[in-house]
């Protein structure tokens, strides 16, 4: 059975992420591979219009930051048997590039299929990494337009 709630929030997230993409683009934050593959340079970004004190800027909403770095995304790896796996991402870096890695992961994972394929994924850490990257994506908006 669909979560519509979920789907919302992953909706918002997707809206968002690719709000953030194109204005990054349009303000000269990619790199060009060959000139036939943009690469969207999001630590450029985070590095020239955030800062290392994100923490800071975010005040009452950090623990949205602070959850996502504590609870890092999983990432996809391929294993011995040339199968793809879950593997687990270490929550030891504190830096504001870190963190949009992490944001830009619970995207991919999302975008992707792996942790949506019809029915949810392990919904509730899904809830929680969705509502959390849209709080700081929300919050640093005005940073990108």
């Amino acid at each position: 059975m669909p979560d519509k709630n979920l789907d919302k929030l992953a909706f918002n997230l997707f809206k968002i992420f690719s709000q953030y993409e194109a204005s990054l683009k349009e303000h000269g934050y990619f790199q060009s591979v060959n000139g036939q593959k943009i690469i969207v340079d999001w630590d450029k970004f985070v590095n020239e219009k955030i800062g290392s004190n994100f923490i800071e800027q975010l005040a009452g909403k950090s623990s949205a930051a602070e959850y996502i770095l504590e609870n890092p995304p999983m990432k996809q790896v391929v294993n011995e048997h040339n199968q793809v796996v879950w593997q687990q991402v270490p929550n030891n870096d504190r830096s504001v590039q870190t963190l949009f890695g992490h944001i830009s992961r619970v995207r991919n994972n999302l975008f992707h299929g792996a942790k949506f394929n019809g029915t949810w994924y392990d919904p509730d850490r899904s809830r929680e990494l969705m509502k959390h990257a849209l709080i700081v994506l929300m919050h640093f908006k005005d940073k990108v337009e």
